[in-house]
């Protein structure tokens, strides 16, 4: 029987790339919560707690990596007798799974008692809390796109206006949209999450 490969030590992992060019991830903060959307070119958007989640590559590293951490949440959860966790707890969990990561991008989103949280991350180790972002390959007109529409007052409605657009600049052609939509309610209210579509 033959014993697991040991991981070799100093050695930079690369997260699975999405594919090409228009996979990209978007979210925006409005005044009500925030809007995480991705295009389903190689992207997912994961559920990591009722009001946390992730957008990141569909497969490889990243996949089984926020799978992980989507079950060490719950098992925080449950030692803390279900209090609930927060968005810091989630993104020390992937930033120590990250460490050996040498590529790769995610979109943390998420509401806490602390307030509203939507964070960038670059590996290796580089996250910043922002009001807006894009990320992926071809995202540079997205990302410029979003910066000169974003306001801090925005509503809803125009925040995902301006997700599904940064996303259509970024892409050659149409491809499916997922959005997920978090609010700045009481903890007892339903986070919202749509299904991909053709935008």
């Amino acid at each position: 029987m033959s014993s697991p490969k040991p991981k070799p030590d100093n050695k930079k992992f690369q997260s699975q790339p999405s594919s090409g060019f228009g996979s990209i991830m978007v979210g925006v903060l409005f005044d009500d919560g925030i809007v995480l959307a991705i295009n389903t070119v190689g992207n997912l958007i994961y559920y990591l707690d009722d009001h946390i989640y992730c957008g990141a590559s569909s497969t490889g590293f990243d996949r089984e990596s926020l799978m992980e951490v989507s079950t060490k949440l719950e098992n925080i959860a449950r030692n803390n007798s279900n209090k609930g966790v927060t968005v810091a707890q989630a993104l020390d969990l992937i930033v120590k799974l990250y460490e050996q990561v040498e590529i790769a991008e995610l979109l943390l989103a998420g509401e806490d008692p602390s307030g509203l949280h939507l964070i960038a991350l670059k590996c290796p180790g580089t996250s910043a809390r922002v009001n807006y972002a894009a990320l992926g390959p071809g995202s540079a007109a997205s990302s410029e796109y979003i910066k000169s529409q974003w306001r801090p007052d925005m509503n809803l409605r125009h925040a995902e206006q301006l997700a599904r657009a940064a996303l259509l600049m970024g892409s050659m052609s149409k491809v499916g949209v997922d959005v997920c939509i978090i609010f700045k309610r009481s903890p007892e209210s339903a986070t919202r999450v749509e299904g991909h579509d053709s935008s």
